[in-house]
Parts: structure tokens; C-alpha cells; sequence
């Protein structure tokens, strides 16, 4: 089978080495290189298909191989890889023409979903009449050679999604109208609040869903309590072009807290009522969506009737239903707050159940990584909560700004919100000042900023890093060799490590390494 070429560069040997070995399963050639100099006397002996770079994003230099391959090597797209989070400079990059940033160290899964997308471009591309199998690219040869989607396709029955759309990709039917920052026509209940704002990390959520929206797969979304999952599961409804249909939400958090009452005397649900319970759910939402809100939570009962529900949209695709929209049955859309992997290893979700919910999964951003968001959903509330109070609330202080930004709202945008609701309400000045807030954020907690009275942290001169930052890169390295020395066999290498299995999972995930994770959208 033809391959295609992808140039991996990374300074960090380790690194380079973890990142070819997440892709060698794709069956393509891969080149590799330690630097920007390398990478481009490579480019220039052979052309290539696919670049892969990891660049550090304060350096004012981390643009100059993207630069270079858009203008020599046009039609090879370029995927960037950023060790910490940077939007100003991953709008940059996007701006210039790459194709996709990912968060450094990345998932397996989510950087071949990233890789296999990029590829998609080079099939693209017309091609002349095959010889003996081989396809060349009336352009370039090089990217000439495709690999057969369809057999692509067929190695995996789960559905590959992309993780990164650049804001210049369109689906081919419309996505639902996009919400814009700052808008307040949605009125006092509005389903959009979560999905304000203008940070990559949310428009990458957003154009995904609206890409989603339009069919009828089971869609996992994973995130923090008060992220706006809800809201973006209303939002995938909206798109679906059925909004005549019923939304319907089944709280399995709640079911679990009155099934185990009865330990304590009080009214059960038995597993007959939960049973129940579930028919009675999904009948209201047939023919539209049933939204799963903290899957994890689901009683055993109800993850086996889960289960025998997404067996049966699989037989209904089958048959054949796959291209329309089957009024009988409800489109499926869970949401979590916890890592279900954990939750399979510790036996209290079924692993059936997982591998059948993970393959299709969006990750809602916590606030704190959203940037500016924080003011333009500051924003967005006070001028609700001015209408709805009837109060002549025109804006924020300065220091009020300074407050909300410097936050780390371990709450989300729930707790933004409830937040500035307090604030309009106790305001009697045109403005809301630092005075109206401190008395609602807790000063001692979540906040970025150096305590009052506390003595600022010294700069550090660069090489020189807190201990604990420090310590985590031979630690990983650690980890990467044993787990490459034993085949990525888990309870062998936390045997040889020493540690047990859950804390190796632990690690594994901070760094990056779970090469069989779903495909989480950072």
C-alpha cells in the first residue's frame, strides 16, 4: 500500500521518539528531526507530506519553520505542537496557515486523528491513472502517494473524529448559528452561555459540534462541573435541524443518590422503577435527543439499558437507517465530570459500555483556560442581570476586572455567573468595583494573583524552575523508557517502577502517555 511521508521535529529526544511511535501504527514513512535547521535540509532533499513540529510558543522564533514550509512547501500541511497553553499565538499560527495546534504531550489517539485529517488534504489532491496500485499526484509526486481511505476507514468499527478544525474549515451542510460573545438576546434562561466567547480552545468545540450536530452518533462530552456541557449538548440538538423535537434530560447522579436512600430506610428505586424510569425517558425523546447528563454516575441497571440502547442504534444503522433520521429512536449525548477509564478500572463502570461512548468525545475547556473570555462573560451577565434587576449597571471597574481575570473560578462559568448575578444586585453605582465582588469571591482561594500582604514571587533567571516542575521531566522520561522497554504493558511497568497501576494511570495521563485514550479536544 502507498504511504505517505510526515516529518516529525521535536528538540526533546524523548519526546521525538514517544511521538513516532504513536504514529507508526498508521503505516507510513516517518522522518525524523531535532531541529527547525534539520527539518528544512530534509524538506530540501525530499519533499514530504505532513509536518509535525513541537515549537516552544514564547519563543519568538516558533513561527519561522511554518513560515518557511508555507512559502517553499505549499501543499504539505503543518500541525503545531505547544508544550503550554498560548491563544495569542496559536491564533498567529492558525493565521499563517497551520493547520491544527494540539497541546504537547498529546494523546495518541488524539494526535492520529489530527495526522489522519491533515493527510486528507493530500487525497484531495487530483490524481492521474494508477499504475500497478500506486496513484501519482498530477502536481507532486510525493504527495502523490495516498493510502486507501476505505481500508482506513474499515481497521476500526469506532468513528475517527478530528480533534482541531482551524476556524477557516466548513462542514458540508451548515452548522448552527454560532454564538457570539457578548450577545443577551437568548434572554434569562439562555442555553448559549457556556459557548460565549472568542478562545480558540471554545471555537474548536463549537465548529466540531456543529460538524456533529447534523448526525445522529452518540457524542461523549467531558469537562469540568459548570463548564457549559448542557449548554452544548442543547447545542447540538439545536443543529440537528430537529428543533421540533423533544430535548429530554436524564439526571443519572440523581437516580444513583435515591436508589442507594433505601439503605437508610427511606424510599428506594428498585432496579424495576429504574428500569422504569430509563423506557419512560427515552420514550419522551424518541425521535429527538436524550441527553445523559454524568454518565459515570449511572446505576449497573441503567448502564446495561444503555448499552442494550446503542446495540440497538447499531442494528438500526445496520439495516440500513444510518443516512436518515429514525423518528423512533433518540440521538444519545452523555456528558462527565470524571475520568470514566478510572472508574472502569475500579470496577464501578462497565468497560463494554466505555469502549462503546469514548470513541466520539468532546472536552469542554475549564475557564480558566478560556483567556479574555472571563470579561466577555463577565460582560455578557452583567448586561442580563442589568435587565432582568432593572438596575442602571453600565459596566466593570478596572480593579473589578483585575478580580474576576485573576480568579481561577474552580466553579466554571455556573460560578461566573452566580457571581456577577450577586454583584448587579448589591451594585447602587454605575459601575461595578472590586468593593462589590471581594465580598463574594473568597479571596483565599482560586486567586493567581500574590496574597495581600503576601511578598511577591522573584523572578526566576531562565534554566532555573519551581522544584516541582522540575522534577516532573526525568520522572516522565522515567516512565516513557519502561513503558517502551516493556511494550506499554501497564502492570508490568508499575511493577518494575514500583508504584501500583492507579498511580502509573495517573502519571500516564498528566504526561500525555495513554495511547489508547479517546480522542480529547484540548
Amino acid at each position: 500500500m502507498s504511504k505517505f511521508r510526515i516529518l516529525i521535529v521535536c528538540p526533546d529526544a524523548a519526546g521525538l521518539a514517544l511521538l513516532t511511535s504513536m504514529l507508526k501504527s498508521l503505516g507510513h514513512d516517518i522522518e525524523e528531526a531535532a531541529n527547525d535547521r534539520v527539518a528544512v535540509r530534509q524538506m530540501e532533499r525530499s519533499p514530504v507530506n505532513l509536518v509535525l513540529a513541537s515549537v516552544d510558543p514564547g519563543d519568538g522564533d516558533c513561527l519561522e519553520l511554518l513560515t518557511y514550509v508555507r512559502r517553499k512547501h505549499s501543499e504539505a500541511p503543518v500541525v503545531l505542537m505547544f508544550p503550554r497553553l498560548h491563544p495569542d499565538r496559536a491564533k498567529e499560527a492558525l493565521r499563517q496557515g497551520a493547520m491544527a495546534v494540539l497541546k504537547y504531550p498529546v494523546p495518541a489517539a488524539e494526535l492520529r486523528a489530527a495526522v489522519l485529517q491533515a493527510l486528507e488534504q493530500c487525497e484531495s489532491k487530483p490524481v492521474s491513472q494508477s499504475t500497478n496500485g500506486v496513484a501519482h499526484s498530477a502536481h507532486d509526486p510525493a504527495a502523490g502517494l495516498r493510502p486507501m481511505s476505505q481500508a482506513t476507514t474499515s481497521a476500526s468499527s469506532a468513528p475517527t473524529l478530528t480533534v482541531v478544525v482551524p476556524p477557516s474549515s466548513a462542514s458540508s451542510s451548515p452548522p448552527p448559528p454560532s454564538p457570539q460573545a457578548g450577545a443577551s438576546s437568548h434572554g434569562a434562561g439562555s442555553a448559549r452561555d457556556g459557548l460565549v466567547g472568542t478562545d480558540p480552545s471554545l471555537k474548536q468545540i463549537v465548529v466540531l459540534a456543529g460538524a456533529l450536530s447534523t448526525g445522529n452518533s452518540t457524542v461523549l462530552l467531558v469537562g469540568e462541573p459548570g463548564t457549559g456541557k448542557s449548554e452544548l449538548a442543547h447545542y447540538l440538538h439545536l443543529g440537528s435541524g430537529q428543533n421540533d423535537r423533544p430535548f429530554v434530560t436524564l439526571h443519572a447522579a440523581e437516580l444513583a443518590d435515591t436508589s442507594s436512600l433505601g439503605e437508610h430506610g427511606t424510599t428506594a428505586m428498585s432496579p424495576r422503577n429504574l428500569s422504569l424510569e430509563w423506557t419512560t425517558k427515552l420514550a419522551q425523546a424518541a425521535g429527538g435527543t436524550l441527553y445523559i447528563e454524568e454518565v459515570g454516575s449511572l446505576a449497573p441497571e441503567l448502564q446495561l439499558q444503555l448499552l442494550r440502547e446503542l446495540q440497538l442504534h447499531d442494528m438500526e444503522a445496520a439495516a440500513g437507517h444510518s443516512g436518515g433520521f429514525n423518528r423512533a429512536l433518540a440521538r444519545l449525548v452523555l456528558s462527565t465530570s470524571e475520568t470514566l477509564a478510572s472508574l472502569v478500572e475500579q470496577g464501578k463502570f462497565r468497560q463494554d459500555l466505555y469502549h462503546r461512548i469514548s470513541p466520539i468525545c468532546l472536552m469542554v475547556p475549564p475557564l480558566r483556560h478560556r483567556g479574555a473570555d472571563v470579561e466577555l462573560l463577565a460582560e455578557h451577565f452583567r448586561a442580563r442581570f442589568t435587565q432582568q434587576f432593572g438596575r442602571h449597571v453600565v459596566g466593570f471597574s478596572r480593579d473589578a476586572l483585575d478580580v474576576l481575570v485573576r480568579h481561577d473560578w474552580p466553579g466554571n462559568v455556573r460560578e461566573l455567573q452566580g457571581v456577577i448575578q450577586r454583584a448587579v444586585a448589591l451594585c447602587n453605582a454605575p459601575r461595578i468595583t472590586a468593593a462589590h465582588l471581594t465580598p463574594i469571591i473568597n479571596p483565599h482561594r482560586g486567586n493567581r494573583g500574590p496574597a495581600a500582604g503576601a511578598a511577591p514571587r522573584p523572578h526566576l533567571e531562565m534554566g532555573i524552575r519551581p522544584l516541582k516542575e522540575a522534577l516532573e521531566e526525568p520522572e516522565k522520561r522515567i516512565i516513557i523508557h519502561a513503558l517502551q522497554a516493556l511494550n506499554w504493558n501497564r502492570q508490568e511497568t508499575a511493577r518494575v517502577l514500583d508504584i501500583n497501576r492507579t498511580t502509573l494511570y495517573k502519571k500516564m495521563k498528566k504526561y500525555g502517555l495513554l495511547v489508547d485514550e479517546p480522542m480529547w479536544v484540548n
